[in-house]
């Protein structure tokens, strides 16, 4: 007896080398906005953070003086990059995807998994944001150890990274592309 055929798992890698096509109205355009100046800062602040380790890597190494302040500032940097750069790759498909069961069900029923996903996707956000913003209010207080910053600072890319994510997925699902599941992928099994 056979064995009866297992569909292998199907693993959807996103990239984000492609912008959704149509930027026909507000919410398209919006978002198109919020991601070019997310791509600016973003890029930004990782040249300054490659700067910040190259000083690092050269005090500690030819000045024999390793700064105090460096490593802290390439790990708030890092920190920040991540929760702003999870926002700016959300409407060009940035994030790895399994679609497995949505590549095996109906058009009608992938709608409404995709409205209970993005529901739940939402809930989730507004609450990272609300207790991320709480969060950071608590820790205004505790100061970073080599630069004596706010901490709060620090954590407001939590409550302010999920926050665009917020405004992001709000804009995805009024902008004329509202699957987002469906841009630009390489297919790896």
């Amino acid at each position: 007896m056979g064995h009866p055929h297992v569909p292998t798992p199907q693993v959807k890698v996103m990239t984000t080398n492609k912008v959704p096509t149509k930027t026909e109205n507000w919410a398209d355009k919006s978002a198109s906005v919020i991601e070019k100046a997310l791509d600016w800062i973003i890029g930004s602040m990782m040249f300054v953070m490659c700067a910040v380790i190259a000083w690092q890597i050269f005090s500690r190494y030819v000045l024999k003086d390793m700064s105090s302040w460096s490593e802290e500032v390439a790990r708030f940097l890092m920190v920040w990059i991540s929760l702003l750069g999870s926002a700016a790759v959300l409407r060009r498909s940035g994030h790895v995807t399994v679609t497995i069961f949505l590549d095996h069900i109906s058009s009608k029923l992938k709608r409404r998994v995709l409205i209970i996903r993005d529901l739940l996707m939402l809930a989730t956000l507004l609450c990272i944001t609300y207790y991320g913003w709480e969060f950071a209010q608590i820790n205004a207080v505790q100061l970073s150890a080599a630069m004596d910053i706010p901490m709060s600072w620090v954590y407001a890319s939590l409550w302010l990274g999920m926050g665009l994510c917020v405004v992001i997925l709000l804009l995805i699902r009024l902008g004329s592309q509202p699957d987002w599941t469906s841009g630009s992928i390489d297919e790896h099994p």
